[in-house]
């Protein structure tokens, strides 16, 4: 859209080079449903744009629901004061861990420790975060901001939410909550088989390649 609006005709060829990963470096874990506590992760930067107002808003949302959950956000950045003070305000005091940045070869460790992964942001590039997490396993709910829609495929590799409605957000999570151990599963492999498939480093580089030649 935007080489459009600078200029670009209708009529040209283009490619989309999507972002990849290392998916040798991902293994799945298990998902821990079974157990007392729902654990959830989100990686970002303390930003505005990122959602997480409206994540601790559902998450508040369902504690009143009486889901138990402990939900991590990993990252730095302006809006930590902020963002520490909704979290008094909506008494998830005892729910909600900012641990700051964390080096990247620490990250397989923490989501490993995880069951779902939230990107609730109101705009992404793409997000290599949500590629990671499907890779290793985890359910993930994402908005509908930028091309997250088309790192996650709602409701076969995880779900998409419309960005900005913390209720629909708490809904989302309590519906993924309750589904079958099956269903989850399902969702689990799909979302793994497609990042091997579709988001390895191979595959770029032979994309990167053939757009140069």
């Amino acid at each position: 859209k935007r080489s459009y609006a600078n200029g670009m005709s209708r009529g040209t060829n283009y490619t989309i080079i999507y972002p990849a990963i290392d998916v040798s470096c991902f293994k799945r874990h298990h998902l821990g449903f079974a157990k007392s506590k729902l654990r959830i992760t989100t990686i970002a930067r303390l930003h505005w744009i990122k959602g997480l107002s409206e994540t601790l808003e559902a998450l508040s949302i369902i504690k009143q629901k009486g889901v138990l959950f402990e939900y991590t956000i990993i990252g730095e950045g302006l809006e930590l004061e902020s963002l520490k003070f909704a979290v008094h305000q909506l008494n998830l005091t005892a729910e909600v861990t900012f641990i700051g940045r964390v080096e990247h070869k620490h990250i397989m460790d923490r989501l490993a420790e995880t069951d779902m992964y939230i990107q609730y942001s109101y705009s992404e590039g793409f997000c290599n975060a949500v590629l990671e997490a499907q890779a290793i396993g985890l359910l993930c709910i994402v908005s509908d901001g930028g091309a997250l829609p088309e790192n996650v495929i709602h409701e076969q590799t995880g779900w998409v939410v419309g960005k900005r409605n913390a209720e629909a957000l708490a809904n989302k999570i309590l519906e993924v909550v309750n589904l079958p151990a099956h269903e989850k599963d399902m969702i689990v492999q799909r979302a793994i088989k497609r990042i091997k498939e579709d988001f390895n480093l191979k595959k770029q580089q032979d994309a990167f390649l053939k757009f140069y030649e």
